[in-house]
């Protein structure tokens, strides 16, 4: 019964240190970073400024209604003389006002308010894929500081593996300088190795929160130190920068879709000049009340109306609806030189990861022998110092290569990891989920 209640206790205290521990993969961080970067309500600010200016834009097919007036003193008026005995003419007076309600409606604007309409959106959709384009930076900055966290995490297990062998280690030697076996400066030399492990030990682990707290930052809550982190599961299929395979996985990055958008608004622009010489039909009334009115014979202040047609055309623009098209179409020309360049660009990065990979991936294979070899020596260097053939600076040294052996080792797994994680970045590709820890 007590084997079985302690039996019980242990288990239920390594389930909930496994609850403790969160595993955090490089797409949930990603993933998380996004969500929380504050440009991330840029979308929607984007949006709804496109929608009011729509609506200022919406607005132009409402009537027009303008209140006006005016005041006016002249010097001289006209006085008519028609010589028409028993008639007289009064004199009109020099004071004169007006005051009108004018109401104006477009009946046709050539297409003006559709273009103007279309033109904006197109702009939303340019700045929309602009934001893209900052936001997928971040998938960078988690890489650069998850692959940071992962490897230091690894180098202070390693410095602690050392430090927990060079302690079995001094206990012994204490014990032969205690029976008069061994020389006190035997003890002196690990316990300085030993001090010296703890210190990049605590260096490590140092550089490990810091990275952590880089990626806590960047997700908007704390992680855990005690947080297992999982490198990306599986090997991507890598393609020749050459291939159309890889050439269209490029086309993945938002800044292609950013240059897509902007020939589509330059396309809007140039859609736009051609309304500029269209004709405009606008009907109109007016209403008001004034001295005189438009009966110019009346000396008294008078009421009046007049509704009609009215019509806008410039025919002639000395082609400067042309000009202002060829200049877009110029930047169209612009854009298509930024697209191909950014091509090239990514291109070189992509040699570069697959360079990366295929050196790291031939060293990983020469690192785990090296490590097995240089187990054995430290295995048959323990078994010599025990027996006393050796110094204890030989054993130190032979037991620091095995150190150094394992941490490049690691090093070179996690730099493998990352340029398979920036070859499916520089393609626009989410890396996959790792299921379990390396």
């Amino acid at each position: 019964m007590i084997l079985s209640f302690l039996a019980t206790i242990a288990l239920t205290l390594v389930t909930q240190s496994a609850e403790a521990q969160d595993t955090l993969g490089i797409e949930r961080l990603q993933e998380a970073a996004l969500r929380n970067d504050p440009r991330v309500a840029q979308r929607a600010l984007l949006r709804q400024a496109t929608d009011l200016r729509l609506e200022v834009i919406a607005a132009d097919r409402l009537p027009r209604i303008a209140l006006n007036g005016q005041a006016t003193h002249q010097s001289d008026v006209t006085r008519p003389t028609f010589n028409v005995p028993n008639i007289a003419v009064p004199d009109f007076p020099k004071e004169r006002w007006q005051t009108t309600l004018d109401v104006e409606q477009r009946v046709y604007d050539g297409g003006d308010v559709a273009q103007r309409r279309a033109l904006e959106e197109a702009r939303n959709a340019e700045s929309q894929s602009a934001l893209d384009v900052s936001l997928y930076e971040l998938r960078s900055d988690v890489n650069a500081a998850f692959f940071s966290a992962f490897l230091f995490e690894k180098r202070a297990a390693e410095y602690q593996a050392l430090v927990t062998d060079l302690d079995a280690r001094l206990a012994a030697v204490r014990a032969r300088v205690e029976a008069g076996t061994a020389l006190g400066r035997d003890a002196a030399e690990i316990e300085a190795e030993r001090v010296r492990a703890e210190l990049q030990r605590d260096e490590a682990r140092a550089s490990r929160r810091a990275s952590l707290a880089v990626l806590s930052d960047l997700i908007g809550h704390p992680i855990d130190t005690r947080a297992v982190l999982v490198l990306p599961s599986g090997e991507p299929e890598l393609t020749h920068p050459a291939d159309p395979d890889t050439i269209a996985a490029l086309r993945r990055r938002p800044e292609f879709d950013q240059l897509r958008r902007s020939r589509e608004l330059l396309d809007r622009e140039i859609a736009y000049t051609s309304v500029g010489n269209r004709p405009r039909v606008f009907a109109f009334g007016q209403a008001g009340v004034g001295l005189p009115g438009l009966d110019q014979f009346r000396t008294s202040s008078d009421a009046f109306y007049q509704v009609g047609l009215k019509v806008e055309w410039r025919p002639w623009t000395w082609r400067s609806g042309q000009r202002t098209a060829a200049a877009y179409r110029l930047q169209q020309d612009i854009v298509t030189t930024e697209e191909r360049a950014l091509g090239r660009k990514l291109a070189r990065a992509v040699v570069t990861d697959l360079e990366d990979i295929g050196r790291l991936t031939a060293a990983l294979a020469d690192d785990e022998r090296i490590v097995t070899l240089r187990v054995e020596a430290e295995r048959q260097a323990r078994a010599q110092y025990d027996e006393g053939a050796i110094t204890t600076p030989d054993y130190v040294e032979t037991r620091t290569d095995v150190l150094e052996a394992r941490l490049t080792l690691e090093r070179h797994r996690v730099e493998l990891a990352q340029a398979r994680s920036s070859y499916l970045t520089t393609l626009g590709i989410t890396p996959p989920t790792a299921s379990h820890t390396p």
